[in-house]
């Protein structure tokens, strides 16, 4: 008789803030400080992500919004680190930039988010769609298309009318 098989249970993404406290006393010094607010007084050079952890011999994880963004964090490691040191007061070993597009959340660190679409540009930007669309075969496939059509040309249609 074998033993019974043991399953993983599977979060769903949640927002990095959320597990910051959490980790926030993990380094030796690193509970006085709170690294999202030093990470803030970094500026433009900060935008675009967030740190999440600080392990016990002073790695500090940073969460970024996309690719591009690790790698630019990664090229500039060095100067972030020595300015998070002097904005902390604790000693740092060295950045690590993830990429954690679907579970971070940055509105106050990144870019604004995109302005909300009127109820009448969205309705007509998706008629015009659909008549792109027609001549798709495939429902799901056509379907999907005039979505991604829609939001792109209501967005449009809206700026162009703000401008």
């Amino acid at each position: 008789m074998s033993a019974p098989r043991r399953t993983r249970r599977r979060r769903d993404a949640a927002p990095a803030a959320r597990f910051l406290p959490s980790y926030r006393g993990a380094a030796p010094g690193a509970g006085k400080v709170d690294l999202a607010a030093a990470w803030r007084e970094l500026g433009p050079r900060g935008a675009g992500a967030i740190p999440i952890r600080v392990s016990r011999n002073g790695v500090v994880t940073v969460a970024c919004a996309d690719a591009t963004r690790a790698q630019q964090i990664l090229g500039d490691a060095d100067v972030l680190q020595v300015e998070l040191e002097r904005i902390t007061g604790i000693s740092l070993t060295r950045l690590d930039p993830v990429i954690a597009d679907h579970a971070v959340q940055l509105p106050e660190f990144g870019s604004p988010p995109p302005p909300e679409v009127s109820a009448a540009a969205q309705k007509a930007a998706m008629e015009a769609a659909q008549g792109m669309t027609a001549g798709i075969d495939d429902p799901e496939l056509r379907d999907a298309i005039a979505r991604a059509a829609a939001g792109s040309i209501a967005r449009r249609w809206d700026q162009q009318r703000a401008d």
